[in-house]
């Protein structure tokens, strides 16, 4: 059912669409702004609606003019607050994490202050763009926040790094060296300085898909930018392919943080969080490459560091003193094993903790404090709901990705007996 009505946006929602409220029907509309009177086309389900602005009748005086040629003239959805002031962006993501809080872990928390850094755009050191091949001819891009099959042809990005973008553009030169395949997908990570002479500058590139790559070999020799080439086959796991690196064991294509300078402060925050209690013992769940178990580890306490990716682990094994150790596994099979300790660390992906960790954590061997850093409040608040044993003592929450609905929160929790 489609209808057009004129609304007036309350907030912002997770994802970062506006909520507008009309008879008892909340829609939703993406790239609308608090303040924001505008006429909307709607599609109705129940007493729920997803609209698209026809027109702004009158702006709120949180919108802006977004800054990239490819947020509203071509629909890219790899940002979705483009639109909004720095200072409601954070609002609006410190909001977010309330509201999931209330809603999804029936916990009442005023919403935080959301951690900025100096930079809100050129700030990824990573970009992971959709492949998709068309009468011989390869398209990169990210996909249309309207429509997922999209696929917005790649022409800059600005919250990415210069340097970034220009070897995508090299890997696109290079494009007849890709696989014999419909639809890819591909990331560059930059590492760091250049190794060697006519490499400019350290980077990484991974490809998913495709079930044969002959000419993996040739398409390394032509990107010089890169140090490492990675190849995850359709449907196996990543290996990687071929290395320039001399002197590093560190992974060149693991999860790590993509805006460094929040990084660095997100992980000082965690560090001392954690000090604070004056551990013994840690077990740094989701460890990566193990940067926070090493420093715990080399200031005196003894750290279990448990991580499924086994490049990420054994890079952190390499590093731990004598005293730790690295588990490679699932956190769900680990951490029975790996109790007791005096703090817990939980870093988990998006989609948060297995319930066996939470069920763990709840009633056995009870912790000083459980650390849980998250990129998603929903599964967050999920996960804290299946904690009644615990509360939380401090949450501070860091703008990782300015121009996006994303945010990254440190929540500390104690045992309620510890009140």
């Amino acid at each position: 059912m489609m209808a057009t009505l004129t609304l007036d946006i309350e907030s912002i929602a997770a994802g970062g669409d506006g909520v507008a409220r009309h008879d008892g029907l909340v829609v939703f509309v993406p790239r609308s702004a608090p303040g924001d009177h505008v006429v909307v086309a709607v599609t109705q389900r129940g007493r729920l609606g997803r609209g698209s602005i026809v027109h702004v009748e009158q702006a709120g005086a949180d919108r802006v003019e977004p800054d990239c040629v490819h947020y509203n003239a071509d629909g890219c959805g790899g940002c979705q607050l483009q639109h909004l002031s720095l200072v409601a962006q954070r609002a609006a993501k410190g909001q977010i994490i309330a509201d999931a809080f209330r809603r999804i872990g029936h916990r009442t928390v005023a919403a935080p202050e959301v951690r900025a850094g100096a930079r809100a755009w050129r700030y990824r050191r990573k970009l992971s763009l959709a492949l998709r091949r068309s009468s011989g001819a390869w398209t990169a891009g990210l996909r249309a926040h309207d429509d997922p099959d999209r696929i917005i042809p790649f022409t800059d990005c600005l919250i990415t790094e210069s340097r970034v973008v220009e070897i995508w553009h090299e890997i696109l030169a290079a494009s007849e060296c890709l696989p014999d395949a419909h639809e890819l997908r591909g990331s560059v990570l930059m590492l760091g300085a250049g190794t060697g002479a006519g490499i400019p500058g350290r980077a990484s590139f991974t490809l998913e898909g495709a079930s044969d790559w002959p000419r993996h070999a040739e398409f390394f020799d032509v990107v010089r930018s890169l140090d490492a080439l990675s190849w995850m086959r359709a449907g196996g796991s990543r290996r990687l392919l071929h290395d320039r690196r001399t002197s590093s064991t560190a992974p060149s294509a693991s999860f790590t943080q993509v805006n460094p300078e929040i990084a660095e402060a997100l992980k000082s925050h965690v560090l001392a969080t954690v000090r604070a209690y004056k551990p013994r013992s840690v077990i740094d769940a989701y460890s990566g490459s193990g940067d926070v178990a090493v420093a715990l580890a080399t200031s005196g306490a003894h750290v279990t560091a448990i991580e499924l990716d086994a490049d990420a682990s054994r890079y952190c094994a390499s590093r731990l003193p004598e005293g730790s150790r690295a588990i490679r596994g699932r956190v769900e099979d680990a951490m029975g094993g790996a109790l007791p300790a005096d703090v817990v660390i939980l870093n988990p992906p998006r989609a948060g903790v297995d319930a066996r960790v939470t069920a763990h954590l709840n009633t056995e061997h009870r912790a000083k404090a459980i650390v849980y850093v998250s990129c998603d409040p929903a599964t967050l608040a999920r996960d804290l709901n299946r904690m009644p044993e615990w509360r939380i003592a401090s949450l501070t929450a860091f703008d990782m990705f300015p121009q996006t609905a994303h945010v990254e929160t440190v929540c500390e929790l104690v045992p309620v007996a510890a009140a």
